[in-house]
């Protein structure tokens, strides 16, 4: 019998649309039949983006943190079995929202090391929000398999963070797809070895590739599709059967 998944979302909306559509369609791919029983937890961005506390400063993101808390005691109380969060921004801070929450919460660091397999990369570059960019939130899983995070600069990040725009209202993915390689290509020099880590839900909708896989290739680059992990990790929570994949 299924589980009753709770999926925080609202981080921002076109995120929680992506990953509603991915669950049911995966759902439905692995013989599912109708959508799985879910509850969304919808919060305010830009209330959630107020509270951010500084790095390093861990009692500046206790606001932060609480807001993920209550919404997490909300899909309990909703009768969900298990959680997720429809970002990966909010996963830097996962280790203290999950702190004593009344359910299992889906990290999307560990679903990328159910995904990450030893093999043909020795270096990997994260792209999502500056948040995520800086707070290495990737770093250990890499380095357990013998890959190496490239470390972006400040200017890279700012230029990240402006792309992101390009992509963050459906339909406009295509347009930023070329400006998003081009950027890549820019910060990676060599190709050889590469594995680019996709760590942002709006970047998924440039990459059609994603749709049934969280690793592909195109424009001649590796890539891992964080979000694509982070669905296959949901639904093996919530005891939803999902097709063998080779990654």
């Amino acid at each position: 019998m299924s589980r009753k998944i709770g999926l925080i979302g609202g981080l921002g909306w076109p995120a929680t649309v992506a990953y509603y559509e991915a669950i049911c369609r995966a759902a439905e791919a692995a013989g599912h039949k109708g959508s799985p029983e879910m509850t969304i937890e919808s919060l305010d961005m830009s209330a959630t983006v107020a509270a951010r506390g500084v790095a390093g400063d861990e009692k500046s993101w206790a606001g932060f943190d609480d807001i993920f808390r209550l919404a997490l005691g909300r899909l309990s109380a909703a009768g969900c079995d298990c959680a997720a969060i429809a970002s990966v921004t909010p996963h830097n801070r996962l280790h203290a929202i999950s702190r004593d929450t009344p359910l299992p919460v889906i990290g999307v660091v560990d679903a990328v090391t159910e995904t990450v397999r030893p093999g043909p990369h020795n270096r990997a570059i994260v792209l999502g929000t500056s948040v995520t960019m800086e707070g290495k939130l990737f770093d250990d899983v890499l380095a357990e398999m013998g890959v190496t995070a490239i470390q972006p600069n400040k200017t890279d990040v700012t230029e990240m963070t402006s792309l992101l725009d390009e992509f963050f209202y459906p339909g406009r993915a295509t347009e930023g797809r070329d400006s998003l390689i081009a950027f890549i290509r820019s910060i990676v020099g060599d190709r050889s070895g590469v594995l680019i880590i996709l760590a942002c839900t709006d970047l998924t909708p440039a990459f059609p590739e994603s749709a049934d896989q969280s690793r592909f290739t195109a424009d001649g680059f590796d890539f891992l599709d964080t979000t694509a992990a982070h669905v296959e990790a949901i639904l093996k929570a919530a005891k939803i059967a999902m097709p063998d994949q080779t990654v």
